[in-house]
């Protein structure tokens, strides 16, 4: 028979009845266990049920007491709802980002911040060629951007413009406290025709430091043989970065002296001024004690030796001394002067060599030009000089 109001098991199910759709509801949203609309209709209407006939039934009695607390005025308690577990809700799929599971677009992400980490700084500069003179000019004309390598922000840049595989080097003047220096220097190379095909032009920067033999920031180069020289050419090329094995078996150091010679007297003057950056052959030594020795030979013979006096305790000595040598003239245009960078060892050992340099009719590149300008000009003319082995 149908349900009476005074059969107790029926009671609080009469008098809480919760509507299907409010049932279904809940279910969406706290997973409960499927409620058909018919069990509920079931449950308002059918007789009575035992606790293993229905497990939703079981489910809903357990989310849902059927029977609330009283206070002694009658009005039932009102209990909080348990804590549901943030795995248990619904997983809404329209807010998941699928690019996160994007592989490709990981790797996108990846080389575009790799690309940004590894700006270094771009540098411009123009080159031209006049073939009358056979003498190439790279000028190089300002940087910006430059990488830092200090805490400061800042850096103290220089550049290196090489031709290769000529392997002739010219440096510019250190620019203090800046990452975006204006150079505005020249550097003219004397190169013959057949020969540009063959050449890169390599600009390095660095960043000048004098207790560390290397600070790189990075180079461009650029092969002559894909541009026309009939026209000078302005460009900006970014910077890259810098094999450490290439930078080592690059520089030694320079060296600038000055040539005069006078005619009247007979007499070639030498004047060894200064050098910058010199480098110990032995890893680990920052400071040396060194002296330069030159050398003028007439016909591949030794003819006469001088020598400077010895700098303490510096990679960037200053001698500004002059050394003269009575020489004819009819032997001027056959002799070479030859340049030995020494480190003075007190032990008694060999003295070691920093670095050698020769400047003669038949030199390349920078010496050449020097060699020219000796004898062309009556006043004494200093060019520096990269150092090689």
């Amino acid at each position: 028979m149908g349900s009476s109001p005074s059969n107790p098991a029926y009671e609080p199910d009469e008098k809480f009845w919760v509507p299907p759709n409010v049932i279904e509801r809940k279910r969406a949203k706290s997973l409960v266990p499927t409620v058909s609309r018919n069990d509920s209709e079931e449950e308002a209407s059918s007789g009575t049920t035992t606790p293993g006939s229905h497990s939703g039934i079981r489910n809903l009695t357990h989310s849902f007491p059927s029977a609330p607390l009283l206070h002694n005025d009658g009005f039932p308690t009102v209990t909080s709802r348990p804590r549901r577990a943030s795995m248990q809700d619904a997983i809404d799929f329209r807010k998941l980002d699928s690019k996160l599971y994007d592989k490709k677009y990981h790797q996108r992400q990846h080389s575009v911040s790799s690309i940004e980490e590894e700006n270094l700084g771009a540098v411009k500069f123009s080159i031209g060629y006049n073939p009358e003179t056979h003498l190439l000019t790279v000028h190089v004309i300002e940087a910006r951007d430059l990488h830092s390598r200090d805490f400061s922000g800042t850096a103290d840049p220089y550049c290196i413009v090489s031709l290769l595989p000529l392997k002739r080097t010219l440096q510019s003047k250190v620019h203090r406290k800046t990452i975006n220096p204006v150079f505005d220097e020249e550097f003219v190379f004397y190169v013959l025709p057949h020969s540009l095909s063959s050449v890169t032009v390599e600009i390095s920067m660095f960043d000048y430091d004098q207790l560390s033999r290397f600070e790189s920031i990075g180079q461009t180069r650029l092969a002559i043989g894909n541009i026309d020289l009939d026209q000078k050419h302005i460009m900006w090329k970014p910077l890259a970065e810098v094999n450490s094995t290439e930078i080592e078996n690059k520089d030694l150091g320079e060296l600038i002296v000055s040539l005069g010679y006078l005619s009247t007297a007979e007499r070639l003057t030498v004047v060894v001024m200064k050098a910058r950056n010199l480098q110990h052959l032995e890893q680990g030594k920052i400071t040396m004690d060194p002296y330069v020795k030159v050398i003028v030979a007439y016909g591949g013979k030794r003819q006469k030796k001088k020598k400077t006096s010895t700098k303490h305790n510096t990679t960037s000595p200053v001698w500004n001394e002059a050394l003269t040598f009575n020489l004819a003239k009819e032997h001027l245009q056959n002799i070479c002067v030859d340049f030995t960078v020494c480190h003075d060892n007190k032990i008694g050992r060999d003295d070691e060599v920093i670095g050698r340099l020769r400047i003669s009719r038949e030199s390349e590149g920078d010496e050449k030009i020097h060699w020219d300008e000796m004898i062309s000009c009556r006043s004494a003319v200093a060019r520096w000089h990269m150092l090689t082995s």
